[in-house]
């Protein structure tokens, strides 16, 4: 019973093609063998042309924010006076340079439309700036970043509602300033 046991291992060995002495480096003995890992050639882990990592570039986020210069239903032109860093260092924007804005999504703030805008009048460009990933080179491929806007806001001064009372506080030689409650039965403080 042992013998034909033994037997049936052999002949399924010798059946698949694999023996002990077909063995390569790292295969089945030696001290590799003994703890489960194959040994690591030199040139494992380092890429052998252009990494797949570098074909895709990252979208990051991109705020502007300025003053009113021209407009109309699609485009707006502002006088820059911040932006974060992504739209700085995409080179798009300069702050203290004009930045055209085209979207279909401008909201006109406490005004009618751009016929109604002024030059004091703050905007805010919001959207998404391609930028390579980190450790990418731009020796490799020719890189340009790319402004995708998602929103443009100009925004006018908060109208003041002249109709509340407490809208607008006296001041000046005729204004008169609130006195004390009186209490009943004499003097406040005792």
């Amino acid at each position: 019973m042992k013998n034909l046991i033994v037997i049936s291992g052999l002949v399924v060995a010798l059946a698949t093609g694999s023996s002990v002495a077909q063995a390569g480096p790292g295969q089945g003995g030696g001290e590799a063998g003994a703890k489960g890992k194959a040994p690591q050639s030199k040139s494992q882990g380092k890429s052998k042309g252009k990494s797949k990592r570098c074909a895709k570039v990252r979208k990051v986020g991109f705020v502007v924010v300025g003053t009113f210069v021209t407009g109309d239903a699609a485009t707006v032109t502002l006088k820059v006076t911040r932006a974060n860093r992504h739209a700085t260092k995409s080179g798009l924007v300069t702050v203290g340079m004009n930045f055209t804005a085209t979207s279909s999504r401008i909201r006109y703030v406490n005004r009618t439309g751009p016929g109604d805008a002024q030059a004091t009048d703050k905007v805010k460009v919001v959207g998404k700036v391609t930028q390579l990933k980190r450790k990418c080179s731009t020796a490799t491929r020719s890189f340009r970043p790319v402004a995708t806007i998602r929103s443009v806001k100009v925004k006018g001064p908060d109208a003041v509602d002249l109709s509340e009372p407490d809208a607008v506080e006296p001041s000046g030689p005729d204004a008169v300033e609130p006195s004390e409650p009186e209490v009943p039965g004499g003097e406040a403080g005792i």
